[in-house]
């Protein structure tokens, strides 16, 4: 393999005039860059991450911190969705020199001590954040050293641009109103956990959607979850343990839907006849789920990989206006866990 030194022989020239034409210096002239990247032809050079990183002072690797609100003890749980954004931002980097690093931690003051070796230590060009939390330190710190960031959320700061999100209001106004129309008059909702910031932003959509159909928010069908399939279970339970159990119930994750579905089945029900079940997520299983979820898709995958080249224009100090601050439209996906109440089903 042919080494920057062989390629400066190469083209009669100093090594750091090779790395000046790598790097795109205008202090080369034409005829010398010539040369130079004809050399690197000849010889077939690929400069490596290392020796690139020594002249541009950047690592080449963007990194993705997921923070856990509520670990299961000490543990934390796998998340599909995380996965699914995962895989939509390894998409991008696999075709770029650009590298991907993973960290999953509690939040707290571990959390915020990774933040700050990483930061202060310059071991990655730039961070993907998601979860926002209501007053995020994430963010403030990141905001006060000037440090590369975008989010898979939502920023306060309308002058801001380096986020993408989901309109989880509007796909959750889209589900309220597919159960209003099949009839429901009952809708139970299960939220996220009320530390992030979409929960408010979501409830919103909630309140508009009940407000629209026509119908009543009654406190006894609200639970908050936090994200997992055993909190679907548990809010779930305790709905249909209500005097007025509810024909249908809205989950703000396919997770907690699926807990959802199998409390309901524990109890002898039949999801989408006496129960109408709605995810969040539309992860690969909602579709081979007993039965199908219906579930709001947020094209997680494609969102990644937006979050992806935002980050590296950001890095590159490039415009990012055309490609950040936006609000990404969700889908209704309609599958077989929804249908119009029972008319015989009271309490079961």
């Amino acid at each position: 393999m042919p080494t920057i030194r062989q390629v400066a022989r190469y083209a009669q020239v100093s090594v750091g005039t090779v790395s000046h034409v790598l790097n795109g210096s205008p202090l080369v002239k034409e005829e010398t860059r010539q040369r130079v990247l004809a050399a690197i032809e000849a010889l077939d050079y690929h400069p490596t991450a290392a020796a690139r990183s020594l002249s541009t002072q950047r690592t080449n690797t963007i990194g993705m911190i997921r923070s856990e609100i509520r670990p299961q003890g000490n543990r934390i749980e796998t998340d599909p969705m995380v996965l699914e954004l995962i895989d939509g931002i390894t998409s991008e980097a696999i075709n770029s020199s650009i590298g991907l690093t993973f960290w999953a931690i509690p939040a707290g003051q571990r959390e915020m001590a990774l933040y700050k070796r990483l930061v202060t230590s310059r071991q990655i060009d730039g961070l993907i954040l998601f979860a926002l939390r209501e007053q995020d330190p994430r963010v403030t710190y990141l905001r006060e050293q000037g440090f590369p960031f975008v989010i898979f959320g939502r920023l306060e700061a309308e002058d801001e641009k380096n986020w993408i999100d989901v309109d989880g209001a509007a796909g959750i106004e889209a589900a309220v109103k597919h159960l209003a129309d099949l009839g429901h008059r009952r809708i139970a909702y299960i939220s996220p956990p009320h530390e992030q910031y979409l929960t408010r932003l979501r409830w919103q959509g909630f309140v508009n959607g009940m407000r629209d159909a026509g119908l009543l928010i009654d406190d006894a069908l609200l639970y908050e979850g936090d994200f997992s399939e055993k909190s679907g279970q548990l809010g779930t339970h305790y709905f249909l343990d209500q005097p007025q159990p509810p024909t249908a119930i809205f989950c703000n994750n396919d997770r907690m839907a699926f807990g959802a579905m199998r409390a309901i089945q524990a109890r002898g029900l039949v999801v989408g006849e006496d129960v109408s079940v709605i995810g969040f997520d539309d992860l690969p299983l909602a579709r081979y789920s007993n039965p199908p979820l219906t579930t709001i898709s947020q094209s997680t995958h494609a969102i990644g990989r937006s979050l992806f080249n935002l980050l590296v224009s950001l890095i590159n100090q490039e415009p990012i206006d055309a490609l950040g601050g936006t609000l990404v439209k969700p889908e209704l996906i309609i599958r077989h866990s929804t249908g119009k109440p029972s008319k015989h089903f009271a309490r079961y």
